[in-house]
């Protein structure tokens, strides 16, 4: 259950930052001569990428840095993360995500290119979770055990800091409706 709202959500990332990026694209291109319509997304599609990865692997990394690790595993974990950035990287020169054409759900293209979005975004959902097994692998048994704990605390510490920008919000747009 989980999974599937994971998987969800970030279909519905995907698909909102596609949008946005394709709304972008369409200004730009309303302002360019006609000569110079895009029919193809650049290569690579670089945004909105973690330092280390996705959210996921960034998590698992982040909590690793509460487990105590030894000099040996952080090398084994530095060395994950480089083969899988450098598979990455490889595989970033093949065609992306048509954000043109998926932003015309008009075009006689979108339904392939709607299907291309979906593969694309499932099969980095299923590298990030490959990814964080391979991490997880090579910690103990013991740290395995308290790593639980670890990502609930973070979890509540997040949740804190989200609530004291949404109470500090409030407190200014309250301010700011009194004027």
């Amino acid at each position: 259950m989980k999974f599937n709202r994971t998987l969800g959500l970030l279909l519905v990332a995907t698909a909102t930052v596609g949008a946005g990026a394709a709304v972008a694209a369409a200004a730009a291109t309303a302002t360019a001569p006609a000569t110079t319509a895009a029919t193809a997304p650049a290569p690579g599609g670089r945004h909105w990428h973690h330092r280390h990865g996705g959210m996921l692997v960034g998590v698992m990394l982040h909590a690793t840095r509460q487990l105590n690790l030894t000099t040996e595993q952080q090398a084994n974990i530095k060395s994950i993360v480089g083969n899988a950035r450098a598979q990455h990287q490889a595989a970033a020169g093949t065609a992306g995500v048509d954000l043109i054409t998926l932003a015309n759900p008009g075009d006689p293209n979108y339904a392939a290119a709607l299907q291309n979005a979906k593969t694309a975004a499932a099969s980095r959902f299923q590298s990030e979770v490959d990814l964080q097994g391979q991490i997880y692998n090579v910690l103990t048994a013991d740290q395995k055990a308290k790593l639980p704990q670890v990502l609930a605390d973070m979890k509540s510490k997040a949740e804190q800091r989200r609530a004291a920008r949404s109470q500090q919000r409030g407190t200014e747009a309250g301010a700011a409706g009194s004027n």
